[in-house]
């Protein structure tokens, strides 16, 4: 993975996987590679109810469809990347997101 140089990356499939890394203060970051759903939305309100200080980056192929559903989403997440997207971008804003040791 190309973040995997610069920060410690920990992948999963498994949402209630990234909603526990949240909980127990183990994430500093979270991507969320999903188009916009109720589902999703559902989860990112838990994350941030969990812990607001947390930014989630959401990335997806834009879908003029789901507008008012990312619309939603965006209370809830930091920025939202579609796809294709620039890698270098993304690890711009990372770098703006996470705390400087």
């Amino acid at each position: 993975m190309y973040l995997q140089t610069q920060y410690k990356v920990v992948a999963t499939t498994d949402i209630d996987v990234v909603q526990s890394l949240i909980c127990n203060k183990s994430a500093d970051l979270v991507i969320l590679d999903s188009e916009p759903s109720s589902a999703i939305q559902i989860k990112c309100e838990q994350f941030n109810k969990c812990r607001s200080d947390v930014p989630v980056i959401l990335t997806y192929v834009f879908n003029n469809k789901i507008k008012d559903l990312e619309q939603t989403i965006k209370k809830f997440v930091t920025e939202i990347f579609y796809k294709p997207f620039d890698l270098n971008e993304i690890a711009s804003k990372i770098s703006t997101l996470l705390p400087t040791a």
